[in-house]
């Protein structure tokens, strides 16, 4: 099947002329069809792929491998720099990856996916709104039940489920949070309370809306206090992130796992406690 089912909005795949070119919309910088040309550096049927990808002007060979695990097919994406005197930030693209490891498993398991748009622009405050084949009730426990936060967001919650009450991801002093506004099933308004070096505000409140109807839910978030011209590309990608994993983890129930990634023992606290609890059984078994 082509990368456009799942990965972009256009792809032009060809193994015997060594090509794997995708584009548009649904591509950081959203490139056009002559930017969209990625080399296809290896190619191996069934089992792996690698290509070139110019992006964040690095540049990157991107490996895609497929690996037998019990009764499962285990993906492994390896984002290396091409030249190996360079080096790539740990965290180059990380909640693309994300997304689109995610959207792999739900096209393949014949649901639908939640694309992000990078051709519109991405400042001031959030809005995403997603819909999930899933009761309200069970949105609602993704959002405020400490164990169903430790599936996607939190690395030690702590939810107090009442005005004033405490919403605390556990990532540590400072990042601690307030809940302003309750009703169960409907809504959960959480106020940030972070601020800049200088004061500037980072975004105060987070605002969680759920409209329930025939067993599925119409979920809405608003992460509001941003300057009209702050860009907020990264918090908007994150989110929407964050929300399909919310959606697959309600959809799929006790079974699902968000994709793991490597991560260094400091920053394990600052993501989930599922995917820090998966590493630790991959790197012992």
């Amino acid at each position: 099947e082509s990368p456009s089912a799942w990965f972009a909005e256009y792809a032009d795949v060809s193994i015997e002329e060594r090509r794997y070119d995708f584009w548009g919309r649904f591509t950081p910088d959203a490139p056009d069809r002559e930017a969209g040309r990625h080399p296809l550096t290896s190619y191996a049927a069934g089992k792996s792929l690698a290509f070139r990808w110019m992006l964040d002007n690095a540049d990157r060979t991107i490996e895609i491998s497929v690996h037998p695990h019990d009764d499962e097919q285990v993906v492994i994406v390896k984002q290396m720099p091409t030249d190996p005197a360079q080096e790539l930030d740990a965290f180059a693209r990380e909640d693309f990856w994300f997304l689109a490891l995610e959207n792999l498993r739900r096209y393949l398991d014949g649901k639908g996916i939640i694309r992000c748009d990078y051709s519109q622009p991405m400042l001031g405050d959030i809005t995403h709104t997603i819909e999930i084949d899933a009761p309200v009730e069970a949105v609602y426990e993704a959002l405020i039940n400490p164990e169903q936060l430790n599936r996607w967001i939190a690395s030690q919650a702590t939810v107090e489920p009442q005005v004033g009450g405490v919403y605390d991801w556990g990532w540590g002093a400072g990042t601690e949070m307030k809940i302003v506004d309750l009703i169960p099933n409907e809504r959960i308004e959480v106020h940030l309370a972070q601020t800049g070096q200088e004061g500037e505000s980072f975004g105060n409140v987070n605002t969680w809306t759920l409209e329930g109807s025939g067993g599925k839910t119409r979920l809405t978030l608003v992460h509001s206090g941003f300057a009209p011209d702050q860009d907020t590309s990264g918090l908007n990608s994150g989110w929407l992130n964050f929300m399909s994993f919310i959606k697959s983890m309600t959809e799929y129930g006790a079974g699902w796992q968000p994709p793991v990634v490597r991560i260094s023992e400091e920053l394990i606290p600052f993501y989930a406690a599922s995917i820090g609890k998966r590493q630790h059984e991959l790197l012992n078994r």
